[in-house]
């Protein structure tokens, strides 16, 4: 029978002198470029998580691809709270531009189930499909430009696809620069957690944040028009209720129904619980720019701020910032 090895003593810590050990002579080592494509991505992604605001995320993500990856088109697509709905956010126009792509909405198809299971099931982080339809928008109205390769990425987070990076090269019709889209595969990876992070909400808030709100889509009418409301209040939280309901054809008091039936609060509070995550998103550490956070906001004084504030935090400003209360 064999006998049982005696236990080794684990080595003993040594000081390594690595002049002594490589010799005198040895050459200076020379430094090598690192690849920036990824590391363009981590800082992106860096930036990223500075932002408080989705839509911010979202737009700049879109700007990310073109301007760092060197992506010639993409759009963010998020899935509503359905999980069946994939609704537009951001996008690349055949100009290069940023455009808005909000009004866009569509059910989920075969080939972004494909993707968000390939992605999920860990086979592929995108999808390539060609000889497809390229969707552009013109004035507001989806158009078909031509027809080529697109590639689906998902935008997978803790524990689902939250939505879809998709890119074709519909202006130029150049070939697919895979070294491009796993660049991309990476900052949709990231995006995700992101969202996730933004969706959890900082924890300090005694509402459910506005900013992070999933995407909706309208069933009919009213709804659509509530959600374009919303939309508005985001790209202008000082716009007049008034000067609101004018733009969508209603009268003040129908827009104003219709907008606490279906968001649970009046167009006031979701309007000054908008300002002041976004005064939260701008304010520095220790509130030394309180006043131009609150304007940047919307906020149009910072007597108005100050009552917001105190109105629904149940504190002032400098208390709650600096931790006194």
């Amino acid at each position: 029978m064999s006998q049982p090895m005696a236990a080794q003593k684990p080595p003993k810590p040594t000081a390594v002198d690595w002049p002594l050990l490589t010799g005198s002579h040895f050459p200076s080592p020379r430094t090598l470029p690192s690849p920036v494509g990824g590391l363009s991505v981590l800082s992106a992604a860096d930036e990223l998580r500075s932002y408080r605001d989705l839509e911010l995320v979202l737009k700049r993500a879109v700007e990310v691809a073109r301007d760092r990856i060197g992506l010639e088109r993409t759009a963010i697509f998020l899935y509503d709270d359905s999980g069946t709905k994939l609704c537009g956010t951001w996008g690349t126009g055949l100009s290069g531009e940023t455009t808005d792509e909000h009004h866009i909405f569509f059910e989920e198809g075969f080939h972004h189930r494909q993707a968000k299971a390939q992605a999920l099931a860990g086979d592929s982080p995108w999808l390539t499909f060609d000889e497809v339809p390229l969707i552009v928008q013109i004035e507001g109205e989806a158009r078909v430009a031509g027809y080529g390769w697109n590639a689906i990425t998902p935008i997978v987070g803790a524990s689902n696809v939250l939505g879809l990076f998709c890119n074709d090269a519909a202006r130029s019709g150049t070939r697919l620069d895979e070294s491009k889209q796993v660049q991309l595969a990476i900052l949709s990876r990231l995006l995700g957690g992101i969202i996730d992070d933004l969706r959890r909400g900082p924890g300090v808030l005694p509402w459910q944040s506005v900013l992070a709100r999933l995407p909706r889509v309208g069933e009919h009418d009213s709804q659509s028009i509530v959600i374009t409301a919303v939309h508005a209040l985001h790209g202008n939280p000082s716009l007049p209720a008034g000067a609101l309901a004018k733009r969508l054809g209603l009268s003040p008091s129908r827009l104003t129904a219709l907008f606490r039936e279906q968001m649970g609060v009046s167009i006031v509070e979701y309007r000054n619980r908008l300002r002041i995550e976004r005064f939260f998103t701008l304010v520095a550490p220790g509130g030394g720019n309180l006043l131009q956070a609150a304007l940047d906001a919307g906020f149009g004084s910072y007597a108005q701020f100050h009552r917001v504030f105190r109105d629904l935090l149940g504190t002032t400003p400098k208390e709650y910032l600096t931790g006194q209360k």
